[in-house]
């Protein structure tokens, strides 16, 4: 018996022994405080060994082990399987008495889908029912952490009033307790700075961001000190001060090179260094570090800003006289049909970008106009009394809660100088956006003599999906079949010796064997499927929910239906032949990439062989 059996048979040996004396929660705490002195791979490699499900722990301690997997995961950023721990968790302990384990596993899996989508209608209904559950829980610091986490959720400006109040609650539990924890503590700081952010109080707003970042650094906890430069920084581009933003990225970079564990890290950095760029109107500059971002987008999983960096880009492209660059960028952005919809003012800059290459000059102005309306109803709405006096109050909480904890004498009596600063400056920035608008539309206008061809997600020969799309769409895809666990399949093929189809026809017939094998192969996939072309004469087929045996029947169709018939083309009769490669969704894929890969290995295969082929990846290893 090898050591490592050695290892699980005795583990679950002293699990027995411990769940029999009434011990059982020991063994969660040994996985606990293995996490704490080993690093997530080895934690997760350790917890892999342990079949929680056949144990006969009680279900509150499996729910903590799998509160513990959704941690780790996390950590690592894999984000549907952190989710789908969450759940096993919650639901194991669902109809038990409330527990501290059922708020957390809300909480948390509230977050992993806040970095998934970034829209509040999704990642906040976990908040709510955290909170209903611990308002009846006598646990102070889980009290403070739900009402805190709650009060993100508020961010519109008609109910920002009810965040705050979240907030003030917050702190009052605080001050009852006799410890606070530090990561309290920033949090409260964090969410402050989001709910100043969203009455367009930027300047408290970036002061408080900055609290949070300093309190983090003090137990240098990098991704949240990584997260608040990124708030600092969108605070000092609404504010215009760029030194302030250059800092912010600097420092961004500096984290992305110490801390390579995060792999997201390098992506914001040239997201936001493109950001100030381009409001520093050094448009090559925001051009370059956005294309940067954007090669770089698979290694986040934070779909919303790898989806903005498509929009931000577009507008850099529009700004450097580039238009028909910048519609192509505003389509790909559109293409993300689960974008939140309460960012309304991204989706009209696309909407105008594109209508302005579709030479459609009136709808590009109404949209920038309505684009205008609606900043001004939005700033309008911040404006109200109401808000400021409820926002300001909270500040004065704030300076009193420091005052408490820290010892501090704030100068809270100048808060009435300091509102009325606030609103000047407000106006002085609703005016600022105004003035760019206009001068945006003007360059829109400067531009509608010349004529741009029309871009879309449709490959202009074929009318099939194009390159990019098909690489968007097909990641979905995948995505999904392995977030359910689902079978998924694709296809990679081209024309076998096309070359000399050209040079015997030209190239005139050689793009109609490239449109006849388009159709053709629309005909032998579903509604649901995907075949885009990726080359000159190379495509990609995708195909969910389909197994190796399925994928091969058809692959098998396609080849038969090409082999077999003669192609008329202005009265010359040809015929031609395919190969295809093909690769199946397997535990050890994580994106269309990885079977992209596997699939062209394949095709090569087929091509060695003689041709006129379909060839498995399975059979290259």
């Amino acid at each position: 018996m090898t050591s490592s059996n050695v290892c699980i048979l005795l583990m679950y040996f002293l699990v027995v022994i411990y769940s029999s004396n009434g011990l059982a929660t020991e063994s969660v705490k040994y996985f606990e405080d293995y996490a704490d002195s080993h690093s997530v791979e080895d934690t997760l490699q350790r917890l892999n060994q342990f079949d929680i499900d056949t144990s006969i722990l009680a279900n509150e301690n499996k729910a903590k082990l799998y509160f513990l997997y959704g941690q780790l995961y996390e950590k690592t950023r894999q984000l549907d399987l952190a989710i789908d721990s969450y759940d096993k968790s919650i639901n194991l302990v669902a109809s038990l008495p409330i527990s501290d384990t059922l708020i957390d596993s809300h909480l948390e899996r509230s977050f992993a889908l806040y970095l998934q989508t970034n829209d509040p209608a999704i990642y906040c209904v976990d908040r709510y029912k955290a909170l209903e559950y611990a308002r009846q829980q006598n646990n102070t610091e889980l009290l403070a952490k739900t009402l805190t986490q709650n009060a993100f959720c508020y961010e519109d400006a008609s109910t920002i009033h009810i965040g705050i109040a979240l907030l003030d609650e917050a702190m009052d539990v605080v001050d009852k307790s006799e410890t606070l924890n530090t990561n309290r503590k920033a949090l409260i700081y964090n969410a402050t700075g989001s709910l100043y952010r969203n009455v367009g109080l930027h300047q408290r707003s970036y002061d408080n961001f900055k609290k949070a970042y300093q309190t983090w650094a003090a137990i240098d906890d990098k991704q949240d000190m990584f997260n608040m430069l990124h708030n600092m920084l969108s605070q000092s581009i609404k504010l215009g001060h760029w030194p302030e933003a250059k800092a912010s990225v600097d420092a961004q970079f500096k984290l992305a090179e110490s801390s390579v564990q995060f792999k997201d890290f390098a992506f914001f950095a040239h997201l936001n260094a493109g950001r100030v760029a381009l409001g520093m109107q050094d448009y090559p500059t925001a051009i370059t570090n956005l294309n940067n971002a954007i090669q770089l987008r698979e290694t986040t999983q934070e779909q919303y800003f790898a989806t903005s960096s498509y929009l931000f880009l577009a507008i850099a492209y529009m700004r450097n006289g580039q238009a028909s660059e910048a519609a192509e960028m505003a389509m790909l952005f559109k293409q993300d049909q689960h974008f939140r919809t309460d960012k309304q003012d991204m989706i009209l800059k696309a909407d105008a970008i594109i209508a302005f290459a579709k030479q459609d000059y009136l709808a590009s102005i109404n949209l920038l106009f309505q684009l205008i309306d609606d900043e001004r109803k939005n700033n309008q709405n911040m404006l109200n009394p109401e808000v400021i006096n409820a926002a300001l109050n909270h500040h004065a909480k704030v300076a009193e809660f420091e005052n408490i904890l820290l010892a501090n004498k704030l100068a809270i009596n100048e808060l009435k100088l300091t509102a009325i600063q606030d609103k000047e400056k407000i106006h002085e920035l609703t005016l600022t956006i105004v003035a760019l608008l206009t001068i945006t539309l003007g360059l829109f206008l400067l531009f509608a003599l010349n004529t741009y061809k029309k871009r879309s997600q449709t490959d202009f020969l074929t009318k099939i999906a194009n390159r990019g799309f098909t690489f968007i769409k097909g990641e979905q895809l995948i995505k999904r079949a392995i977030k359910l666990r689902q079978s998924a399949s694709v296809i990679i093929f081209d024309i076998d010796n096309f070359k000399e189809i050209n040079d015997k026809y030209g190239h005139h017939i050689g793009d109609l064997a490239i449109k006849a094998l388009a159709q053709r192969a629309q005909t032998c996939i579903k509604k649901h499927d995907l075949v885009g072309r990726i080359g000159g004469e190379e495509f990609l087929i995708v195909l969910p929910k389909t197994s190796e045996q399925d994928a091969w029947t058809i692959s098998e169709r396609l080849r038969n239906s090409i082999a077999e018939k003669d192609f008329i083309f202005n009265e010359i009769k040809i015929n031609f032949t395919i190969s295809l490669g093909l690769a199946e969704l397997n535990a050890s894929t994580t994106s269309m990439q990885d079977l992209m890969i596997e699939a062209d290995k394949a095709l090569y295969q087929a091509k060695f062989l003689g041709k006129n082929k379909v060839y498995l990846a399975r059979q290259c290893a």
